[in-house]
């Protein structure tokens, strides 16, 4: 174009020849010397250009080319062998190039898939590549509420060796149990709202409860900064040396000698908050009067100086009391993290559980992309309890456990005896999970990062204690021979809780992994357990009360039944007897005349009737 556009500058100007048909142009006798590609190009550009408007010519055509025949006069070329010509005033088609790859691009273009076909895809693949049954979607007779829970990513390494797991591979579970769909789907169905109502209901809070915000916040007391001096100190050390009876020097003797029976443990730690700092030591020692003029806290600071490393060993003394009440406290609590575990991991009652609220919760999200899944997370436990039903009466998880105590005959009355006997092999009065809510409720109060702080401060005391031991024996005041044996004692202890703690992080992990959640610390995996565990026994004890109603109604309206059937059969007894008595009276009373009889029988039986 650019060269075509500089020709026709340089013909304008005269520099060139006149332009002969259509765009093609005859170039300069001085430029007759170009060379012959120059040409070439030229008469390619306005075989490509065409003619120009107005004209009814083409532009001649390139040497070893000829138009076809009929055609040598110039207009336009015939279509191609197999296509019609244009139309008369219409654009000419494109090419076939630009045909075939118009056609090949709408060939090509791919259909989009939506997020539930995704997720469809997804399930297969995993399913096949962990040997898991494929997810069927359930198809309902109604519309039912959607379970807003958090479902299990279906990913490999979300689902393998986890609970889930165990349960994909399982056989459908209305094989096992009986499962009453229409009752399901009558309690949780979607109901239609009118448009003229007030807007949407909220039915239940997906975050769970909302923490509620107090509006009359109390102020805060801002800490007064004091500075202390010297009399306040004497003052709080001198009430504090009050309640021991022991003089200074006996003070100092006992934590020496590690005496057991003149401190205590609330009496060394009294000690050590009055124990002189080092400034405060320091100012007393320079004192080089008469000792005997100084106050009561001054003479106790100066006992205490006389000792070296007094404060160390009183800390030491302390480790050797406490250790007596950290050990089984610490020892109690991995035992109540330990057995939480074993609990959960192999309590097969609860897998079932599991397995029918997953099967529930798919089947109300049947349709959408979370009724897609194998598993759902523990955080969407409460979720169970916060769906209601349709008729707001009662939830899920009340439908659930009536179904767990009939698959398990919980409570179950005999009929044919009449006693409210509860047959074999059910449940005592601790209910389904048999005491595990507490088991869980006692480990979610156990603190990860408390018990590890404790097993630590244990372990670097004794390795203090061990150290000043070493140290002390070649100094005057050696350590006596019970602290040596308290560090045999104390360090086989440390040995078996360290390798305990080891043991419950170790199975802490199982157990996380097994439920296809990401490792927290013990409070806060075992307090989802815990709520859920007590919402379980108090739907349990719901359902209980509601079973035992409906059972007072049941013999209520049995007696009154059979009140109503001996009423009836007193009614027609009383009928018959009355029917015979009249028969009787009729038949030996001398009648005068029909009608008479007829009146005698009527006056009768309407006495009777109105003493029914």
């Amino acid at each position: 174009e650019d060269e075509i556009a500089d020709l026709k500058k340089r013909l304008a100007d005269g520099q060139g020849g006149t332009p002969v048909s259509g765009m093609k142009f005859e170039r300069p006798p001085s430029e007759a010397s170009n060379s012959t590609g120059t040409a070439q190009q030229a008469d390619q550009l306005s075989i490509i250009k065409g003619p120009g408007p107005g004209t009814g010519s083409i532009p001649p055509l390139p040497p070893g080319l000829a138009l076809p025949e009929g055609f040598e006069g110039g207009g336009v070329p015939p279509p191609p062998p197999g296509l019609a010509p244009p139309p008369i005033g219409g654009s000419l088609p494109p090419p076939p190039m630009m045909m075939g790859a118009a056609a090949s691009s709408s060939a090509g273009a791919v259909k989009r898939l939506s997020a539930k076909e995704k997720r469809e895809l997804e399930a297969r693949q995993i399913a096949d590549e962990l040997d898991l049954n494929p997810l069927e979607e359930i198809g309902t007779a109604k519309k039912l509420r959607r379970m807003h829970w958090e479902p299990v990513p279906l990913q490999a390494k979300e689902i393998r060796d986890t609970i889930w797991h165990d349960i994909g591979q399982m056989t459908s579970l209305e094989q096992e149990m009986y499962f009453d769909r229409k009752s399901f789907e009558t309690l949780f169905y979607e109901r239609q709202r009118s448009v003229r109502g007030k807007g949407k209901r909220r039915d239940e809070d997906p975050e769970g409860e909302s923490e509620g915000i107090s509006r009359a916040r109390k102020k805060k007391k801002e800490k007064v900064k004091i500075e202390l001096v010297e009399s306040r100190r004497s003052y709080n050390v001198d009430i504090t040396l009050s309640r021991f009876k022991l003089s200074f020097s006996e003070l100092a003797d006992a934590v020496v000698a590690l005496d057991q029976k003149k401190l205590d443990v609330e009496g060394v730690q009294r000690l050590m908050s009055i124990f002189p700092s080092k400034e405060e030591i320091k100012l007393v020692s320079t004192y080089t009067g008469n000792p005997s003029v100084l106050g009561k806290v001054e003479q106790f600071f100066l006992t205490m100086a006389s000792v070296p490393g007094l404060r160390t060993r009183l800390k030491n003394f302390r480790f050797i009391l406490e250790f007596s009440q950290i050990a089984p406290r610490v020892s109690e609590s991995l035992q109540l993290v330990g057995d939480a575990c074993k609990a959960l991991m192999a309590n097969e009652k609860l897998h079932f559980l599991l397995r029918l609220m997953l099967f529930c919760g798919v089947y109300l999200n049947s349709g959408t992309v979370k009724g897609l899944t194998y598993g759902f997370k523990l955080s969407s436990l409460r979720k169970f309890r916060a769906l209601k039903s349709t008729d707001r009466k009662s939830t899920l998880l009340h439908f659930i456990v009536t179904r767990i105590n009939e698959h398990y005959r919980i409570g179950h009355v005999d009929q044919t005896v009449g006693a409210a006997r509860k047959t074999k092999g059910a449940a005592g009065p601790l209910g389904f999970m048999d005491g595990m809510d507490g088991l869980v409720r006692g480990a979610s109060r156990v603190e990860m990062g408390f018990v590890e702080a404790e097993v630590k401060q244990m372990f670097q005391s004794l390795s203090l204690l061990k150290a000043c031991i070493s140290e002390a024996s070649k100094s005057k005041h050696p350590y006596p021979e019970s602290a040596t044996n308290f560090c045999s004692y104390a360090e086989e202890r440390y040995e078996a809780i360290s390798s305990e703690l080891s043991k419950c992080h170790r199975e802490f992990a199982e157990l996380c992994q097994y439920y296809g959640e990401k490792e927290s610390t013990w409070e806060d995996f075992f307090s989802i357990w815990s709520s859920f565990l007590s919402e379980y026994s108090r739907t349990e004890l719901d359902v209980k009360r509601e079973a035992m109603l409906a059972q007072r109604k049941a013999r209520k309206q049995q007696f009154e039944r059979q009140r109503r059937d001996a009423k009836r059969e007193r009614a027609k007894k009383a009928l018959s007897k009355q029917r015979s008595k009249v028969a009787s009276s009729v038949s030996s009373t001398p009648i005068s005349s029909v009608a008479e009889g007829d009146d005698l029988a009527s006056s009768i039986l309407s006495e009777a009737f109105d003493k029914l």
